[in-house]
């Protein structure tokens, strides 16, 4: 009876240091946003894994996935309850590999765990946000957006080389509090030399950080522009009514023609924001037309363009004169948002998500700052528009900024989700896309958050209202943002800190093979 009580006893002590692995690391996102508990939110998963077999140690990873997720991910309830289930349950298995490498690997030296598990994490991060389309929303590294002088080196290895860190450190924290007693001592543990790397890394870190923050602003390839972004706050449920199509547009030109009076150079509305279909709403567009004309100030808007058959989630710039300058259709399409996959070898899905399938956009379209010069602006700069959840993958503003790109522009209509944690969640995505290609960007929400990010991943200028909310208000907000042609290390080279994370784990597992 005694060892059935220890056994409970046992369970529940573990379940409970699965629940405040979670915890912890929900914490650390928006809206608590307690970036520093990231630090110390693997250690009770770690201690929980401890000597478990690694059947029984992916269930424990799972288990503390699902929770993680269920926590950060909740807001997709809105948009589809059962869509939002099946989604959790599937990014829970990349916390239960990670515990079952975990426990594959444990056997080596602490010296090696101290660098295979964190690019273990590493590597399951990156399969997340790149299989089945990705998702990479939640990855570690993000918990760390305000930490300016840390996330610098984002610009070297991207968001992979935080959560890198992060995770070394929760093993270094677990395994120093072995070694006091404060569980359980066993065997010699090389505290010294491991408090040695992390205290060097650290001090490189931050090093880099420091010098990158306060890195002179002049520089003979920068200039700037003034940008006004509009953010009317128009409800879901209202913006496909025909019905009330011209009171939206109404709410729009009102916002604009306020902002006029501080002379931007571009103005900005968010995704979407045109109401209805662009080319099929002709009375609306030639109001706007001479609205355009009449400011005499560029306008870059979202709106959903029918061509033939396909439709398309575009970004429109009208030129100063109303006239369409350039056209950016969306290359990264949201599943079961946007379309739906397998849709032909599974019929019923159209039943479970009844919506009608988006063309993906097939050129990286670059937008000539040219256009919008209201004084000596030089000509050889251009702009590029991340749509929506398109912010969210690196490998996109990369491309742009690869092919030109002297600025990043996100427009998009987190409206979906209601006044939840979402809107904080994606502009942390945000602000990396700015670091890793030292670009600023500008970001124009329906209903937030619309701001600005210099290309140090410092917010400034969101529209909010006298309460400082930033979301589900309406208003305007201008920002002078820098055009720059740099290309970092991570442009030029991508995801190399990855791949050599895949390299490590790769030689982890052929050596744990080889003493077999």
């Amino acid at each position: 009876m005694n060892q059935r009580f220890f056994t409970k006893r046992s369970v529940i002590k573990e379940v409970g240091l699965c629940l405040l692995s979670a915890g912890l690391l929900i914490l650390s996102f928006p809206r608590a946003d307690i970036g520093i508990l990231a630090w110390i939110g693997l250690v009770p998963l770690f201690f929980v894994l401890e000597g478990k077999r690694s059947s029984v140690a992916f269930f424990i990873g799972y288990l503390t996935g699902v929770i993680f997720f269920a926590g950060t991910q909740y807001w997709l309830v809105h948009v589809t309850i059962l869509g939002m289930i099946l989604l959790i349950l599937y990014l829970g298995i990349y916390f239960g590999l990670f515990a079952m490498g975990v426990r594959l690997l444990d056997r080596k030296p602490v010296i090696v765990k101290f660098f295979l598990f964190p690019s273990l994490w590493v590597v399951l991060e990156f399969l997340r946000g790149s299989l089945m389309t990705g998702f990479g929303w939640g990855s570690l590294g993000l918990s760390q957006y305000k930490n300016l002088p840390f996330i610098q080196i984002a610009d070297i290895t991207g968001v992979a080389g935080i959560s890198f860190l992060i995770v070394m450190v929760n093993f270094f924290l677990k395994e120093l509090l072995v070694v006091k007693g404060i569980l359980t001592v066993r065997g010699p543990f090389p505290v010294q030399q491991l408090f040695g790397i992390v205290t060097t890394i650290f001090v490189v870190v931050l090093g880099y950080g420091i010098y990158r923050v306060q890195e002179p602003q002049g520089n003979s390839q920068l200039s700037s522009i003034k940008i006004m972004v509009i953010q009317a706050n128009i409800p879901q449920e209202m913006k496909w009514l025909p019905s009330v199509w011209q009171d939206i547009m109404n709410k729009y030109l009102a916002l604009t023609q306020e902002a006029t009076s501080e002379k931007p150079d571009l103005i900005i509305w968010p995704e979407t924001s045109f109401p209805g279909f662009l080319w099929e709403s002709q009375d609306l567009f030639v109001i706007l037309e001479g609205f355009v004309k009449g400011i005499k100030i560029p306008l870059l808007f979202g709106a959903i363009i029918q061509e033939n058959d396909d439709y398309y989630n575009s970004a429109i710039l009208l030129s100063k004169e109303g006239e369409v300058m350039e056209q950016y259709d969306k290359i990264h399409l949201v599943p079961f948002g946007e379309y739906i996959p397998f849709r032909r070898y599974c019929p019923i899905l159209t039943d479970i998500v009844p919506i009608g399938d988006f063309t993906a956009g097939g050129k990286w379209t670059l937008f000539p700052v040219g256009v919008l010069n209201r004084g000596p602006q030089p000509q050889n700069h251009f702009f590029s528009v991340l749509i929506c959840f398109e912010d969210t993958f690196a490998y996109l503003a990369r491309q742009f900024s690869q092919k030109g790109a002297s600025l990043l522009v996100n427009i998009t209509n987190d409206a979906w989700f209601l006044d939840t944690s979402e809107p904080f969640m994606h502009l942390q995505s945000s602000v990396f896309r700015a670091i890793e290609n030292r670009k600023s960007l500008v970001r124009a929400a329906n209903t937030g958050v619309s701001c600005f990010i210099d290309k140090r991943g410092r917010i400034f200028n969101p529209v909010q209202d006298h309460q400082h909310k930033k979301t589900y208000v309406a208003g305007f907000s201008m920002g002078t943002v820098e055009l720059s042609q740099q290309r970092t290390f991570y442009t030029k080279f991508g995801d190399i800190f990855t791949y050599l994370c895949f390299g490590c784990i790769l030689w982890g597992i052929i050596m744990v093979k080889s003493k077999k």
